[in-house]
């Protein structure tokens, strides 16, 4: 009896929750980055409420470091906490600048690259945070976590009201809140316009303005393989039929095994005869239009050549090789049919936009809806790019690669926007840099993508003398002092 009574009182206390929290009001709806969001709601009587707040953040990379500037953050009154956590990185360092800036708090990762520093009751101020640290995977985002969390009290009445800027949370990001055990989630919004509808089939949109007008010019030529259907064979003679669709003169080139091949032209279909070599072979078509733009598809074609002393016959050979080879073919054929029906991409294609951005498509890309996989450059206001992949929304496994020429430094943010159709808004997603230099970004779903470069200010003072510390310490000791005799007054 007493063991049920136990477990019901734990099974309450899991239930039940910690605070009387009700009623939660924040506004703005749809705040915008600067914006100063109020949240307000009903507890108990005097009550204290716990309040935390934490959003995930793509720093700037410049391999092989990382780094992330916060101006103007403003740290409310004791108690509070502010924690920031990094992945993917080998060290974490937190620079705070008050008047001047004070020795970092570091960190090293843990063995899956996880570093964390936390600082408990900082003092009420308006601060200047730079964070920074080594890579630990280039091949993988770096992602920052930052949480800051405070207590505020509820009014004799049980009504309670919080304020806070959201000056250094960028566009797209989603800030999660909890304000006594709800959870609520608010997406800050920033300047980027909203796409305009694309229509399949069209060169224009009656409700796009001047500013958005879609450049159809930086669209790549369309490659599709009608023949063959295949990828083995039992004989090395394998005729070809590549339909090559553009709205501009195209230039194609077709390669076998690294040599570029004849072949005729019949309105947009290149057909000849491919020659095999015993083994794997590489089929590589390449079309660029006036305009620069590329479309590049790679299949691979295995030729098993026969064994002639096996038999005194050679016609019986080779229909008793063709016969035994008839089940793979007509399997290979149904295999083809089937992918198409799953809408799987045959063959790795690479799609060039214009000079500045490619387009990466796998072999054996499973696309979850109907329709080929396309990418056009679009046009918007205070987007550096801006690409429009279709079909819109539909998921990509594994993920495309866009990888885009431009170069990061340390003095430049840059940030990858996603459009979410069905929250209408901007939303951030990471990006990484190859060795090159280049932008990468995941394509895992159809959809637009923009580009966004700013140019920042950063101040490389962060190495001080002792006497410059000693000023810094001696700075917060003061505000602690001075925000001691406020409680004790007021």
């Amino acid at each position: 009896m007493i063991r049920r009574l136990f477990l019901l009182f734990l099974t309450l206390l899991l239930i039940l929750p910690s605070y009387a929290v009700s009623d939660i009001q924040i506004t703005p709806e749809h705040p915008k980055v600067g914006d100063i969001v109020t949240i307000t709601g009903k507890a108990n009587p005097n009550e204290e409420i716990n309040c935390q707040a934490w959003f995930e953040v793509t720093p700037i990379i410049s391999p092989p470091c990382y780094g992330y500037i916060m101006k103007d953050v403003e740290i409310p009154t004791t108690p509070n906490n502010f924690k920031v956590i990094a992945e993917n990185v080998n060290d974490l360092s937190v620079y705070v600048k008050i008047g001047v800036w004070i020795p970092p708090k570091s960190a090293t990762a843990d063995t899956n690259g996880i570093a964390v520093v936390s600082q408990s009751n900082v003092p009420t101020g308006t601060y200047e945070i730079r964070i920074k640290g080594t890579i630990k995977d280039p091949s993988k985002p770096v992602k920052l976590k930052i949480i800051a969390s405070t207590t505020i009290k509820a009014d004799e009445n049980g009504y309670f009201k919080y304020s806070y800027r959201a000056n250094n949370i960028p566009e797209g990001t989603v800030v999660h809140l909890n304000i006594g055990g709800v959870s609520k989630d608010i997406l800050i919004e920033g300047n980027t316009p909203t796409p305009p509808i694309i229509e399949e089939n069209t060169t224009t949109n009656e409700n796009t303005t001047s500013n958005q007008i879609i450049n159809l010019d930086k669209e790549p030529p369309k490659i599709i393989i009608l023949s063959p259907i295949q990828r083995e064979f039992n004989q090395p003679n394998v005729t070809f039929d590549i339909v090559v669709e553009d709205n501009s003169p195209c230039f194609v080139a077709i390669y076998l095994n690294g040599e570029e091949i004849d072949y005729k032209i019949v309105n947009n279909h290149y057909t000849g005869t491919l020659y095999l070599k015993d083994g794997k072979n590489t089929l590589e078509i390449l079309a660029e239009d006036k305009y620069g733009n590329k479309n590049k598809k790679i299949i691979y074609l295995t030729y098993y050549k026969t064994n002639d002393e096996n038999s005194t016959n050679k016609g019986e050979i080779n229909t008793t090789t063709n016969t035994s080879k008839s089940p793979e073919n007509k399997a290979n054929i149904t295999k083809v049919k089937t992918a198409e029906e799953k809408n799987i991409i045959e063959g790795t294609i690479i799609k060039n936009i214009g000079k500045v951005a490619e387009l990466i498509i796998q072999d054996g890309t499973e696309v979850s809806t109907k329709g080929d996989i396309q990418i056009k450059e679009i046009a918007l206001p205070n987007i550096t790019l801006t690409y429009y992949i279709t079909p819109e929304d539909a998921k990509f496994k594994p993920p495309l690669t866009l990888k885009v020429k431009i170069k990061p430094s340390q003095n430049k943010e840059i940030k990858v926007l996603y459009y979410d159709s069905k929250l209408k808004s901007w939303k951030s997603i990471p990006y990484t840099v190859d060795g090159e230099g280049n932008i990468i970004i995941k394509i895992d779903r159809g959809g637009y993508y923009a580009i966004k470069e700013n140019q920042i200010e950063i101040d490389k003072n962060t190495t001080n003398s002792p006497f410059t510390q000693l000023i810094g310490i001696l700075k917060i000791i003061v505000s602690v002092v001075i925000n001691l005799i406020k409680s004790l007054v007021f």
